[in-house]
């Protein structure tokens, strides 16, 4: 299910878009993640009975690789492939 929410800003938001205060140097996705963490809403917080896994635990993810590395390696794979998505295996 995806979900589209329009809400005004609140004092400590923080999530997928950001923080809202209006600096978008600290709405890196790294930062973002070091910030709320890499698995989503904490089933204490969820409205769902189950949850599930955003991540396979103990494998690489791609939303850990620094924003220059994966635009170089888009780049790259985008040249290889030949293709202007790049395959999830090449990056």
């Amino acid at each position: 299910m995806n979900v589209k929410i329009t809400m005004h800003g609140q004092k400590g938001q923080d999530g997928h878009c950001g923080n809202f205060n209006a600096n978008p140097q600290d709405d890196d996705r790294l930062q973002v993640r070091a910030r709320v963490g890499k698995t989503g809403v904490d089933p204490r917080d969820s409205m769902y009975a189950t949850k599930t896994p955003v991540m396979v635990a103990h494998r690489p993810n791609i939303n850990d690789c620094p924003a220059q590395q994966l635009e170089d390696a888009k780049t790259l794979c985008k040249q290889k492939e030949k293709k202007f998505i790049p395959s999830m295996a090449c990056l």
